[in-house]
């Protein structure tokens, strides 16, 4: 099996291609195989395949792509290889890199530079030759638009790094006549590229061409010299010994050595290519003073990136290189711009007692003996624009680098100078550098331990170095020991035999440096247990005004203590995030933080009682909400926003919960669980929510509530019945009602006997449900419950067309629609919608079928239930499957599919492809109709619940458009 993204997107299984559908389904196949094992968000996935689209437009098409990519992937033996992360709004997509020849063509160059680096030439030219030959094409031919352009320039320029590797090595071993051939071709397109052109007058020189070098070289530094307005660093002497000298000025006194003031490279340096070619081709741009400032978190690698940069560059710097550790974080104050003036100038060749004192004059002799030097300057560890803003040389002819932990925004802003941003390492590259430090031998024997301390530094260069030396130092132990050490001891493990080199240590440096309102949120931020924050939850923390707080989180942002995730939401890294935690403890006295931490749960309680009111006007609030004016939940004024709130929070809502309980705040867990609930029944997976669920309550029976109790057994319940589980649920319905009746909770035994008689429906005792539904409908309308009511009227709608019993179900859906409308209930228009649908279809009344499908849809929009959804559209599909509107019952059919997939629903996944299987017999592709029919089959093994025989009934005779879906 091979995937192939360097061209067209393209998967050969056993030799033979396999058939990957339409351009948009390639290109999600693209992006996730760019990113293979790593979550990508689907705002990322939309912005490559739909460009400037909204995301919520464009959601439902890309279930479908995903939804067809599973089954092309299932169809060659990778079941479970696409998902959906979990509460992270990110589809991964897991495949082995060794599959996927973008990944096998950088595991290949990064072995051939290993080789280079020990001058194993030949096993160099076998690794790039191979990796070469990979390309067929433009990498990602099914993907357009900007950010993708982006990506292909990132992909050309790693092949034309490794193409002249190849032709250095192939130098080396003598190759001359094939370095030549390869390298012709690009010259057209790579006029001034200088480790091209040094490739090729050296290959000229080398077969015996010296006077074709030599005219190469004099037209190559004429056209560079116009085009760009300044000398190359490409040296004919170096080159071609024999060649007269230039007889151009030495920019660097002969009496005074050029300054060589690099730290020492790093010999296994890891990762960084894009950023380490970005600085090439910044530093290569013509234009006036070059600058640019590397930003990034604490241990981040800015310095040792900068370091290596240089040392790669050094011939294109031959005057030398200034560098100064500012001290901006450390344990002696910063260098004030003056004194780094001073050593700059000595470092020129000014003797100490003639440097001038007088600031003014000290500045302008550094710029005069910077003037036309080619010359590289490291500004490193920066603390502010106004401590670089003197040592920047105007010269055209020098490059320098700023490195800090603050976003430098007033060199942007005032010289337009480029920022970037070192991010932590990917999968891949901490891996790799951490095999590099503590040897392959042992790394590929415990593979899993290796990866679990790669995933433990986050990708920080500086974590990966201290686990590696901590590793070494330990040469007779395990790796999954030390694991499991480091696990809880990472950011305390020192790096050398200083105490300056540990985590800790790292991080408070820029802890310390900021001021005391966003140094109390970072330390808080370590004490929020969600994943990201949103800045009215920060506010709440703080007790301050959210302008307040989103002043101090953007603080935070500029010094890369949090990093932006969404508008007006941030997240921190774990190892920040670890030492905050620590630091809170020690800082922030216990009662302190209990009490931010009380402002956080009822902020969270509140926000999300007033996001469903919004949603559910008609639902009652759980018991002994808090009455506070402490903080300042979110009001929303539309459907839209309060459930936009929601999807954001349910990624931090497990671990908020869990939080809220370890922390005792036990009626904050159980009433955001059951708050929420609802909503979060109506999509996604519900293995979470039961585990929620299951907390809140072991929450709500520590906290001795009975109410709770109750209402937490039957929304547990609720869960395991969404999952067709009926037996589970059957069982907690009757515990909550054994305990309602207990504690004489009237209501809620009326809601239990509701939820037992849909348990008793859905298990086929069809004639006893009505019995219980009738019931509870008496008991509704005398407790005047309208809400009760209409779903019990539904339900009974269910029953009786089970039976056969069409016009008394017609009648109870009418029924039961009219009292949802009067109450303002959304989601119960939407299910007697997709009921009255159904009962179209049993009648032979398509075209109801449709208007009633089609009102539920519409609705959709405003209730985001992901259930009514599927069924509505699987109804709509087979309708117009009997309506003989093929192409429109395909497009439904195949999106229910994808939604059902979503849901991790086999029962309502598998009724929409054997809707899609009839409708594709009907346009004459019975081979593609067998394939979703065996697709249904199998899914169906994978449940108990009784509506399953007659799906496998309807696949199995293989029943055209006359059957009803189920």
């Amino acid at each position: 099996m091979e995937f192939s993204i360097l061209g067209p997107t393209e998967l050969r299984f056993e030799g033979r291609p396999i058939p990957l559908g339409a351009a948009k389904q390639r290109g999600l196949l693209a992006v996730l195989l760019y990113h293979a094992g790593d979550p990508v968000r689907v705002e990322t996935i939309v912005e490559f395949l739909w460009q400037n689209a909204g995301v919520d437009a464009r959601r439902p098409l890309l279930y479908t792509l995903a939804s067809r990519l599973r089954a092309v992937l299932r169809a060659v033996g990778l079941q479970n290889a696409l998902v959906r992360v979990p509460g992270t709004g990110a589809y991964r997509l897991t495949v082995d890199p060794e599959l996927i020849d973008y990944h096998r063509f950088l595991r290949l160059t990064a072995e051939a530079e290993q080789a280079i680096e020990r001058d194993q030439h030949d096993r160099s030219v076998a690794l790039l030759s191979r990796a070469v030959e990979l390309w067929r094409d433009d990498p990602l031919a099914d993907l357009r638009g900007a950010r993708c352009e982006h990506l292909r320039r990132d992909m050309r320029e790693k092949q034309f790094r490794a193409i002249k590797l190849l032709a250095k090595s192939e130098l080396a071993i003598g190759r001359y006549d094939r370095v030549l051939t390869r390298l012709e071709p690009l010259l057209i397109e790579n006029q001034l590229d200088e480790g091209l052109a040094r490739l090729w007058a050296s290959a000229l020189h080398a077969a015996g061409r010296t006077y074709d070098a030599r005219d190469f070289l004099a037209g190559y530094r004429r056209r560079y010299r116009r085009i760009m307005r300044t000398e190359p660093a490409l040296d004919i002497t170096e080159l071609l010994p024999a060649a007269p000298a230039d007889n151009g000025r030495s920019a660097v006194d002969e009496a005074v050595p050029a300054p060589r003031q690099l730290p020492n490279d790093v010999p296994d340096y890891t990762g960084n290519t894009g950023l380490l070619e970005e600085l090439d081709t910044l530093a290569a741009s013509g234009g006036t003073a070059k600058v640019v400032v590397l930003t990034g978190m604490p241990g981040v690698g800015k310095t040792t990136l900068a370091g290596h940069w240089g040392h790669r560059r050094q011939s294109w710097f031959p005057e030398g290189q200034l560098c100064l550790n500012a001290e901006a974080h450390g344990p002696v104050p910063p260098v004030r711009p003056q004194e780094a003036l001073h050593r700059f100038l000595v470092a020129l060749g000014v003797p100490a007692d003639r440097v001038p004192d007088d600031p003014d004059r000290r500045v302008a002799l550094y710029h005069r003996l910077m003037a036309g030097r080619r010359m590289l300057v490291v500004l490193d560890n920066v603390v502010d624009s106004d401590q670089a803003q003197q040592l920047l040389p105007r010269s055209d002819t020098s490059f320098t680098i700023v490195t800090s932990r603050n976003r430098l925004r007033g060199l942007g802003v005032r010289h337009g100078i480029r920022n970037l941003t070192v991010a932590p390492l990917s999968g891949p590259e901490r891996h790799r550098m951490l095999s590099r430090i503590i040897g392959p031998d042992r790394a590929d024997a415990e593979p899993a331990a290796l990866e679990t301390l790669a995933r433990l530094s986050g990708g920080l260069p500086l974590a990966l170095r201290v686990i590696g030396e901590h590793v070494g130092s330990r040469p007779g132990a395990r790796l999954g020991d030390l694991a499991d050490e480091l696990a809880n001891r990472l950011l305390d493990i020192e790096g050398d035999e200083t105490d300056e080199m540990t985590l800790r240590t790292v991080f408070a440096w820029s802890v310390n440096a900021l001021a005391p309102l966003p140094a109390r949120l970072f330390l808080l931020l370590g004490l929020c247990p969600g994943s990201t924050i949103g800045v009215e939850a920060a506010a709440a923390m703080l007790s301050v005004g959210a302008a307040e707080a989103e002043r101090a989180l953007d603080r935070l942002a500029r010094a890369h203590l949090v990093n932006h995730d969404t508008v007006r939401r941030y997240r921190m890294h774990d190892l920040l995030r670890q030492y905050a935690a620590d630091r809170a403890r020690v800082d922030e006295p216990a009662g302190q933080r209990r009490a931010a931490l009380h402002r956080l749960w009822d902020w969270y309680l509140l926000t999300a009682f007033h996001a469903v009111s919004q949603l559910e006007p008609d639902r009652p609030p759980v018991p002994d909400l808090p009455e506070t004016d402490a903080v300042a939940p979110v009001a929303f004024t539309s459907d839209g926003a309060a459930l936009r709130w929601c999807e954001a929070e349910r990624t931090n809502l497990l671990a908020l919960v869990r939080s809220a309980a370890t922390e005792g705040f036990h009626r904050h867990a159980w009433q955001i669980v059951d708050t929420l609930h609802e909503v979060f029944d109506r999509s996604g997976s519900q293995e979470e929510m039961r585990e929620m669920l299951e907390i809140a309550l072991d929450a709500a029976t520590v906290d001795g509530h009975d109410l709770a109790r109750v209402g937490t057994l039957v929304n547990l319940g609720a869960t395991y019945f969404t999952s067709h589980d009926h037996q589970r649920a059957g069982s907690l319905f009757a515990q909550a009602l054994q305990l309602a009746r207990d504690k004489g909770f009237t209501e809620l035994q009326t809601i239990c006997r509701h939820n037992l008689a849909s348990v008793q429906l859905r298990s086929g005792a069809t004639r006893t449900a009505i019995e219980t539904f009738r019931q509870v409908l008496t008991d509704c309308r005398t407790a005047g419950y309208a809400t009760g009511e209409a779903f019990t009227l539904y339900h009974l709608g269910d029953a009786y067309r089970q039976l056969g019993h069409y016009g008394q179900a017609r009648r109870l859906y009418q029924q039961a629609l009219a009292i949802c409308d009067r109450i303002g209930s959304l989601r119960g228009q939407s299910l007697n919608h997709v009921g009255l649908a159904g009962l179209g279809l049993d009648t032979g009344q398509p075209e109801t079928a449709l208007t009633h499908s089609r009102m539920a849809l519409d609705l959709h929009n405003r209730v985001t239930d992901e259930g009514i959804r599927c069924d509505a559209l699987t109804v709509s599909a087979e309708a117009q499957l009997r309506r003989g509107r093929h192409h429109e019952a395909l497009a439904e059919a195949t999106l229910a599919r994808a939604v059902g997939d979503e849901l991790a629903d086999p029962v309502r996944t598998a009724r929409a492809l054997a809707v899609l299987a009839d409708t594709l017999d009907a346009t004459g592709n019975h081979e593609g109709a067998a394939a979703r029919r065996r697709e249904a089959l199998d899914i169906l093994d994978d449940t108990n619940d009784p509506q399953r025989q007659a799906i496998r009934d309807r696949l199995s005779t293989h029943h055209g458009p006359g059957r009803r879906a189920g």
